[in-house]
């Protein structure tokens, strides 16, 4: 057997084992509490129960306006509108203006039905009662919308996901308390060799403290696992074969620290070779290059050098990223420095620095990383990031720019829903979904060619590459309808449709434009029929679209 790169030796073991230990760990399921949820993978997909946010808040200190008072206003050209409230957060008063007045917001505080956008105290001058403005923002800035972090029925993670500390705290942020999840993976673990000593012992000559399997145990510890120790075994070829075996009917996972390598007293490597399967026999990396790797007994088998730094340098670089691959708890993955290209339009802040989490899919132009989690305020989409990107300060980067990357997490089985979700159940696809509505689908389609992906769009925003580019796996049609009152001047339109209705603030959810809707913030909202409010009338039919499902040719 050749040496491998780590990469190539966790591709090896995956390519044998899969999903399997995970698939074994979530038979055991039952009702565990948030703060339990550690170490373990969720037995059932998790959706939201609620909007998030629930309202339209403000996401800065400023001044809630209606853009439509600000039509002109210029630097030449001021406008001077009255502070006619005041919306502090907490409050659970929604307020209301009326032509030619504002409302002053705190950062989170709900803003008053018939502003349409938030601008920031600094550009300002209030003036006794008045403010004056300079500028008239975008319909929409300033504004957390609702459901923009997360809509009602959304799948926040799906089954097998890991429980890490961010979705936890999306589950948390859904008022969960308790969850379906698997037991914890189980890990037995030994150390051989006739020289070790167990800490606390009294020392003699020749011997060595025993440090690989502390330092082993401690990794695995936090990250959640059970821990099954079995000491210190002798160098003798009948104890480590039973322990061996004893190890393999007790767990997931058996590691064995010393005898990996070809001396004559090298015994795991011999028993593995012999009475089980090898799948990995050393590692390109010094130190730990008598790393090995196999079946036995139904357990997969992990043989780890006897020295220390070979230790510790084949728990990041194969271990770690090992668990990961194969689906089970591995948060504490040395992040990669890599590259990717951003899928979409990224807004930045002039002012600071913009930490970006990024789930990330593989496709032929490599990593393709997919803003998730973009407003502070956004909590429960938060879990589908598997990276993160620092960008410095500025206004945007467009869509097909190559960012820098710390990758933590390898990229995981991804559903993309560039159009809205109600139509098909997505938590039977045992995949993150993650959302990326847009106006127009055909360059990230483009952008994704290769990638492992499913993909959920509206033939609204294609041209003429479904055919081309994608293999439909389902699909299904549905109406498009402008609801509300007869007279419509602020409309709230679902991004997919702005080719069948200009103007308005285009969001990005179509639970979105409903609660806009609903809590009086429009007067109309353009969304498929099946969004459509009990008793709330349709204006105008719009035509129709067919939804799909797709995987890239």
């Amino acid at each position: 057997m050749k040496l491998l790169e780590p990469e190539e030796a966790v591709e090896t073991v995956y390519g044998v084992v899969g999903r399997s230990i995970a698939e074994r760990v979530l038979e055991e399921a039952y009702t565990v509490e948030l703060g339990d949820l550690h170490g373990r993978l969720l037995a059932e997909p998790v959706r939201a129960l609620t909007p998030l946010p629930p309202t339209v808040r403000s996401t800065l200190d400023g001044f809630a306006v209606s853009t439509l008072d600000l039509m002109g206003a210029s630097a030449d050209n001021p406008v001077r509108l009255k502070v006619v409230g005041y919306s502090s957060i907490g409050d659970s008063r929604v307020l209301d203006i009326s032509s030619g007045g504002c409302v002053q917001v705190d950062t989170g505080a709900i803003v008053p039905r018939g502003a349409d956008a938030v601008v920031p105290v600094e550009d300002v001058v209030v003036d006794g009662g008045y403010v004056v403005f300079t500028y008239k923002p975008q319909p929409g800035s300033g504004l957390a919308l609702p459901a923009s972090d997360v809509a009602s029925g959304d799948v926040i993670a799906p089954r097998g996901a890991r429980a890490y500390p961010d979705l936890v705290a999306a589950l948390a942020s859904q008022g969960y308390r308790f969850v379906r999840a698997s037991r914890r993976v189980r890990v037995a673990i030994f150390s051989s060799g006739g020289e070790l000593l167990e800490p606390g012992d009294s020392y003699r000559a020749g011997g060595v403290y025993d440090s690989n399997r502390y330092y082993i145990v401690s990794v695995l510890k936090l990250l959640g696992y059970d821990i099954v120790d079995l000491g210190i075994v002798p160098d003798d070829l009948d104890a480590i074969r039973e322990t061996l075996y004893r190890a393999a009917e007790t767990a997931d996972i058996v590691i064995a620290s010393g005898g990996t390598s070809v001396g004559s007293k090298d015994y795991v490597y011999r028993v593995l070779e012999s009475e089980g399967r090898v799948v990995v026999r050393g590692l390109r990396i010094k130190p730990g290059k008598p790393t090995i790797a196999g079946l036995l007994g139904g357990a997969l088998t992990i043989g780890i050098p006897g020295n220390p730094r070979a230790a510790v340098n084949v728990t990041w670089s194969f271990l770690i990223p090992l668990l990961d691959k194969l689906g089970l708890p591995a948060l504490l993955r040395e992040p990669l420095a890599g590259e990717a290209v951003l899928a979409t339009d990224v807004s930045l802040d002039r002012r600071r620095r913009l930490s970006l989490p990024l789930a990330t899919v593989e496709s032929e132009r490599g990593l393709i990383a997919i803003p998730v989690a973009t407003e502070s305020y956004m909590i429960s989409s938060l879990p589908l990031a598997d990276s993160k990107a620092e960008l410095e300060m500025g206004v945007r980067v467009y869509a097909g720019t190559r960012v820098r990357i710390l990758n933590y997490r390898y990229p995981e089985r991804t559903l993309i829903a560039l159009t809205d979700t109600r139509l098909l159940d997505l938590g039977t696809l045992d995949s993150r979904v993650v959302t990326l509505v847009v106006e127009d689908a055909e360059p990230v389609v483009g952008m994704l060619r290769g990638a492992r992906v499913k993909i959920l769009l509206s033939t609204l925003q294609l041209g003429g590459s479904l055919e081309r580019h994608l293999e439909v796996e389902w699909s299904s049609r549905r109406k498009i309808v402008k609801v509300g009152s007869p007279n419509c001047r602020r409309v709230s339109v679902f991004k997919p449709y702005t080719r069948l209705h200009r103007g308005g603030i285009v969001v990005s959810r179509a639970e979105t434009a409903v609660i806009l809707l609903n809590q009086g913030y429009v007067d109309c909202s353009v969304i498929p029929e099946d969004y459509a409010p009990q008793g709330v009338g349709v204006v105008e039919g719009l035509g129709s679209e067919e939804v799909v499902l797709a995987s890239l040719r």
